[in-house]
């Protein structure tokens, strides 16, 4: 087959008619000798960078590039910047601290948990994560809050060294009942529990 070598400007025809086949306006070569850079309507692709996202610019069907900040290996999207949605984003887990996170409300703490270690002491819990920060050498009474609110949500978390003897005894201020209780007791070390401010004078445990 033979062919023709051309340099310069090259106009195709709108069609080519060999015979009675018609063929559309096409071009085809090699451009072994050149990089293509005058070749013009031909998407062209800038910011080379491995993983990264072609994304276009400008809305020139021409024109991708690909943006460091945005990649993708097969396995994990990494975004470099903010990320931002005009509906739900859903996972199976966020990891992070949260510090960030904006709009979101709770009770015992806001957006964030209050915490509140107790020795190896008797104390007052409050709304928020309330842990044993020494090892019991006794059993200690830890007492809910005196004027708590609807919806207050207290986390308990007892110390080492709890057992049958050293037991961490949750009590009900005054007439306030846990569970119908005025007292619940946590008997193993590092034991856990959590109570709901329902209605006035009751908590429940979840």
């Amino acid at each position: 087959m033979a062919y023709n070598a051309l340099s310069g400007n090259v106009i195709a025809a709108q069609n080519y008619i060999p015979g009675e086949l018609t063929v559309g306006n096409i071009v085809s070569g090699n451009l072994s000798t050149s990089d293509g850079a005058s070749v013009i309507n031909v998407p062209r692709i800038s910011n080379a960078t491995n993983n990264s996202i072609i994304t276009n610019v400008g809305g020139d069907a021409n024109v991708l590039t690909c943006e460091s900040n945005l990649k993708f290996d097969g396995d994990t999207l990494s975004i470099t910047g903010d990320l931002t949605a005009s509906i739900g984003i859903s996972a199976n887990f966020f990891e992070g601290d949260g510090s960030r996170l904006t709009g979101i409300t709770g009770s015992g703490g806001g957006s964030s948990l209050d915490i509140y270690a107790i020795g190896n002491e008797n104390g007052t819990l409050r709304a928020g994560f309330n842990y044993g920060s020494a090892a019991f050498t006794s059993s200690r009474t830890w007492t809910t809050p005196s004027a708590p609110s609807v919806g207050d949500v207290i986390y308990v978390k007892a110390p080492g060294g709890v057992d049958g003897i050293k037991t961490l005894i949750v009590e009900g201020y005054q007439n306030h009942t846990i569970d119908g209780e005025n007292n619940i007791s946590i008997q193993s070390p590092y034991g856990a529990v959590s109570l709901c401010y329902i209605v006035s004078g009751s908590y429940r445990i979840f």
